[in-house]
């Protein structure tokens, strides 16, 4: 009988071949469909799918036509050709690294595939640069890549000739994959698009050139632009596999959201954090508000996604462990990977040529390297020289600030130079070159860092490299830098620092003794240590991790309103509670998430998290949700939990629909959603499901039924236990 229908089915076979050969795509595929859904037990219907999928290719639906493939792979995994055409669409599709997987796969399983074997060969970008270690003559190991995000640098060197400290620990990281050796896994530099949702790898060797500009002794603008526009020159886009990982050691708070990341995560792709401080949450009165409120936004939604967390010292790994315990609702692996201290290998020796900074060379001088900012404590300084000179008049060496000037500090520069301070014993040096840094060391008596707050504090450990005493803060993570090499004051005590200074700069001999056991005693870690230690706890917690559910930490807790709004994050930290949102429980297809929830970007969107009850239960849920404002009839949401479909008609007004669902393994609670009907239209400002809160509690379990009503609807309290609270408190002056 099967054979009988599979003849029976042959004209439209022969038709499907007519409008393929008369390039109708659209018609070919649609008849190569029908004769698949007539002969979908046959055996010999492989060949028809690789048909349809590539007539959908070449009517442009690459879509389709990936599933189609997809869909012939279940059939036939061995088929070389299969392999080939899929390599073809992931070409087309701009995703360079999967093609040339396809290729490889088509020519493993026929290495007389021509076709593949050139593909192969055009790839050699792919292959030379280390993202693939396949050659058509050679069958290795495919390798898990660790995808490490530049994007914080290559932003960075656009407007600068000299790099941070968070951009130099990109540099060197880039740098260490000449020496990197940990078997099955590769480094490769990706720039992602995080609000188009690409990857884009680029070329390691083209990059090397950027970063080698860097540690170079003259730095000119144009040398930087030529080999950047190499750099993005080479950008090929790329798709990330399971086993992969993906890395942020840069600034990970510009990113206007990690939805990029949490898709990924869904394949099976570990993301790990490198945080360099919590300062602008810990000490907000530090920073700018604005940027504190987005650092807080995206410190939430980084830690949600997130698998892993490595921290530049052990006072940030603790900080970020106490932020998890108090601030989230569950903990992460987090490891301190403590900075170098390890001078760059210029080895300046070029000639100074600007005579303030020579002409210092014959003095004495203390010198403070850092930004001229309210949080590095300028200010004591100041005061600490001002009762010297008073008490030692002209025999006080000189104070020397290097930095550019910051954050909350116009009174401060004002009061320096109606003082007439600058220029006299103080002098400040704003964008000079590395060369008259090193020489501003070289030549000081003493260096000089009373930061408030710092994560690491990379000039204490700079001085130490270059053999010169510190005197630095007793706060934070200083000390671990410093360690017995430096002595330490109390950023807040003017009087007790004064002492330590006082004390220091009138006893030469033993402060010609402490800079003897410096230069004698103290081993800087170097960068390649530094990466080392970062790239192999990276694959270490990947592994650990490698059999975790490929979900966010989206652990929801019941009989509890959960918001998902970039403004309820705010709210939640202003008023000290746990910040805990739906955010990373857009499974698939939302907008990235706005001031008050997300809109979903597609009929069919998915909700995803970790319920604390056990398999098997059945919850009841209630979500919060409306439609965009139209004068139209209500469209409809059916919501599908596990039990039957619920269906509720949407309004512009945010409203709560209840239903049921069951728990599945690890506590997961699945929501499918569809949006049916016309909906007025579908931009991220405006898509077809609004998602503004949810809340779950046991079915038929009174007292958490009661509470998870509380929580929705609020009763009403007196005025006297609900006091105003300002958002911003303000002084009457």
């Amino acid at each position: 009988m099967k054979i009988f229908n599979y003849s029976l089915h042959r004209p439209i076979a022969r038709a499907a071949d007519a409008a393929r050969d008369a390039q109708d795509w659209s018609k070919a595929a649609e008849l190569y469909g029908e004769f698949i859904e007539k002969n979908r037990n046959n055996k010999k219907i492989l060949r028809y799918y690789i048909q349809k999928g590539n007539c959908l290719k070449e009517a442009g639906k690459l879509k389709d036509a990936l599933e189609t493939y997809e869909l012939a792979e279940t059939i036939d995994n061995r088929n070389s050709d299969l392999f080939l055409q899929k390599g073809h669409l992931y070409k087309v599709m701009g995703r360079e690294i999967d093609s040339v997987r396809s290729y490889q796969t088509a020519f493993d399983l026929d290495p007389q595939n021509i076709h593949a074997k050139h593909e192969l060969e055009r790839s050699n970008w792919l292959i030379t640069s280390g993202i693939l270690d396949h050659s058509p003559t050679s069958k290795t190991k495919q390798q898990h890549i660790i995808w490490l995000d530049v994007t914080d640098f290559v932003d960075y060197v656009k407007v600068n000739v000299s790099l941070s400290g968070i951009q130099r620990v990109l540099l060197n990281l880039v740098s260490y994959i000449k020496h990197f050796d940990i078997p099955g896994y590769k480094i490769v530099p990706v720039i992602p698009e995080y609000g188009n949702f690409r990857f884009f790898a680029v070329d390691t060797e083209k990059f090397f050139d950027l970063i080698d500009i860097f540690n170079a002794v003259i730095i000119e603008r144009h040398m930087i632009d030529t080999a950047l526009e190499a750099v993005l020159s080479s950008k090929k886009n790329v798709s990330l596999q399971d086993g992969d990982i993906f890395v942020v050691a840069g600034a990970f708070w510009i990113f206007s959201h990690y939805d990029l990341i949490m898709h990924n995560k869904n394949v099976g792709v570990k993301f790990g954090l490198f945080i360099h401080d919590l300062i602008q949450v810990r000490m907000p009165e530090y920073v700018e508000k604005a940027a504190t409120d987005a650092f807080q936004i995206q410190l939430s939604d980084a830690l949600d996604v997130c698998d892993f967390v490595l921290a530049n010292s052990e006072y940030v790994a603790q900080d970020v462990k106490d932020y998890l315990h108090v601030e989230k609702n569950y903990s992460l692996p987090v490891e301190a990977i403590l900075l170098p201290t390890e001078l760059s290998e210029k080895n300046i020796n070029a000639s100074i040529t600007n005579r303030n900074i020579t002409d210092l060379s014959s003095k004495n001088y203390a010198l403070v390297v850092s930004t001229i900012e309210v949080r590095k404590n300028h200010k004591l300084l100041i005061k600490i020289w001002e009762q010297l000179r008073e008490e030692f008049g002209e025999n006080v060496p000189y104070l020397v600030f290097v930095g550019k000037w910051g954050w909350e500090v116009e009174k401060f520069r004002q009061y320096i130079e109606e003082q007439g301070y600058i220029g006299d014993w103080l002098f400040v040096f704003n964008g000079i070159s590395d060369a008259e840094v090193e020489y501003l060391y070289k030549n000081c008596l003493l260096s000089l860092y009373p930061s408030f707050a710092e994560g690491f504090g990379l000039p204490i450990g700079e001085s130490l490299a270059y053999g010169k005493p510190c005197i630095a803060s007793n706060t934070t993570s200083m000390p671990e830098v410093g360690r017995d090499f430096v002595r330490y004051i109390d950023p807040f005590d003017v009087e007790s620092s004064y002492a330590v200074v006082r004390d220091t700069l009138i006893n030469r001999d033993d402060l010609h003794a402490w800079e003897q056991r410096i230069v004698n005693d103290f081993k800087p870690k170097t960068w390649e240590q530094f990466s080392r230690e970062f790239f192999t706890a990276t694959v270490k917690y990947a592994e650990l991790l490698k059999d975790k559910r490929a979900t966010s930490n989206s652990y929801l807790p019941s009989c509890t309103l959960i918001a998902g709004g970039s403004h309820d994050i705010l709210n939640m930290a202003r008023r000290g509670e746990k910040i805990i949102t739906f955010r990373s429980a857009r499974k698939s297809w939302w907008y990235p998430a706005n001031h008050w929830g997300a809109w979903s970007q597609n009929r069919r969107c998915e909700i995803e998290f970790i319920s604390d009850c056990c398999e098997g239960e059945v919850v009841d849920i209630f979500l919060r949700l409306h439609r965009q404002s139209a004068r139209q009839s209500d469209p409809i949401a059916i919501a599908d939990a596990g039990t039957d479909p619920h269906a509720f008609r949407l309004s512009e007004h945010q409203q709560f629909f209840k239903l049921s669902g069951i728990v599945r393994a690890d506590g997961v609670v699945n929501i499918q959603l569809l949006a049916r009907g016309k909906f007025p239209g579908n931009t991220p400002q405006g898509g077809f499901i609004g998602w503004s809160g949810i809340a779950y509690c046991k079915q038929g379990h009174e007292d958490d039924t009661r509470r998870t009503y509380d929580a929705l609807i609020c009763p009403g309290r007196l005025p006297v236990d609900l006091p105003f609270e300002s958002t911003e408190p303000l002084i009457l002056e």
